[in-house]
C-alpha cells in the first residue's frame, strides 16, 4: 500500500505531465491563429472569416497557457 507521500510524489509526477499539454496546446492555437491572420492579409475575400477565427484561436491560446499556469502553480505549491 503505497504511503502518502508516495501517492503525493505520483500526482506530482503526473501533474507535471500534465502540465506540458496545456501549454502545448496554447502554441498550436497561436500558431494557427497566426496563419489566418496572414491569409487575412493575403485573400480579402474572407478577411472577415479569417479575422475572427484569430480571434478565436488567440482566446483559446489564452485559455490554454492559463489552465498550464494553474497546474505549474499546483505543483509549486505541493512540491516542496
Amino acid at each position: 500500500m503505497p504511503t502518502s507521500d508516495e501517492k503525493l510524489a505520483a500526482l506530482l509526477k503526473d501533474l507535471q505531465e500534465l502540465g506540458t499539454y496545456p501549454h502545448s496546446q496554447g502554441e498550436k492555437k497561436l500558431a494557427l491563429s497566426r496563419r489566418f491572420e496572414e491569409n487575412a492579409r493575403q485573400d480579402a475575400s474572407n478577411r472577415e472569416y479569417d479575422l475572427n477565427q484569430a480571434k478565436m484561436l488567440d482566446y483559446q491560446h489564452y485559455i490554454w497557457h492559463e489552465i498550464g499556469h494553474m497546474v505549474d502553480k499546483l505543483i509549486k505549491q505541493y512540491d516542496k
